[in-house]
């Protein structure tokens, strides 16, 4: 069955395609939550290339990305309850992936810190198979080594720093999905810059 064949709404001459989208988000998402499987599927394969571009800045290992976009789609389902159609769907689904994100940052943390397990081999490589940006090899090893250095900082300075300067939210955004003020999130950013250089000088 093709959820977009059967239960996309009908085209409005008159509206821009930004609004046709989220207009099918909103039917698909209203369907979804009454139960309407196909709508489910629908919601699932239309996001989630985006929820996986997403959530590759936060994943160490292909088999973490996986896990995390399915993560991201349960919490979806689950939370379709007390989504609300005011609020665009894509941008809702997308907050659900970054706090997804945030949450595998605190698991990673935990792990370092409760394990023995060391975070390089002797040849100094990541261990965690590479989840690649593209084909280019310099961008793999440049995205990786990114990631390797953010992983020396607490879970919030990596999740602040990933959507800031690698997705560019904007900080009053940040501020607004972990509940922080803007003054605050700033001075976050300021120290996570500042022991961020520090990495770097050392590296």
């Amino acid at each position: 069955m093709n959820p977009a064949a059967d239960h996309a709404p009908r085209d409005d001459s008159d509206a821009t395609p930004d609004a046709a989208s989220a207009d099918t988000d909103a039917a698909w998402a209203l369907r979804a939550r009454a139960g309407d499987v196909a709508a489910m599927q629908g919601l699932v394969l239309r996001h989630q290339a985006a929820v996986a571009r997403l959530l590759w800045r936060f994943a160490r290992r292909r088999a973490d990305l996986d896990d995390l976009v399915q993560e991201t789609f349960l919490r979806m389902v689950r939370g379709l309850p007390d989504w609300q159609p005011a609020q665009p769907f894509a941008r809702w689904l997308l907050r659900i992936a970054t706090n997804v994100g945030r949450d595998y940052f605190r698991r990673q943390a935990v792990r370092r810190r409760w394990t023995a397990e060391p975070a390089t081999s002797p040849l100094g490589e990541l261990l965690p198979e590479p989840v690649e940006p593209g084909a280019d090899p310099a961008a793999r090893a440049a995205a990786n080594e990114v990631k390797a250095t953010l992983a020396q900082l607490s879970p919030d300075e990596q999740t602040l720093l990933t959507l800031h300067y690698l997705e560019g939210w904007p900080l009053a955004d940040i501020a607004a999905q972990f509940g922080w003020t803007v003054t605050a999130t700033k001075l976050r950013a300021w120290r996570a810059r500042r022991q961020l250089r520090k990495l770097l000088q050392t590296s």
